[in-house]
């Protein structure tokens, strides 16, 4: 993880979100988050997520159904 967010990945995330951002104020957010993000890679947290099979769901909508 680099030690600093840089801008361009602040605008890419805003864009993706559809909301306007300036670059001036990319460059704001990007030094504002950077010590977090340092500190959060530093920590190692697992954020692994579980997640259910599309044939679970599937077998599950068929019990339910008379």
């Amino acid at each position: 993880m680099p030690e600093q967010v840089p801008p361009e990945r602040v605008l890419a995330i805003a864009a993706a979100a559809r909301i306007p951002l300036a670059r001036a104020s990319a460059a704001r957010v990007a030094d504002a988050v950077s010590p977090a993000v340092t500190r959060f890679a530093a920590a190692q947290v697992d954020c692994s997520f579980e997640t259910e099979p599309a044939s679970f769901v599937a077998v599950q909508r068929r019990k339910r159904a008379p």
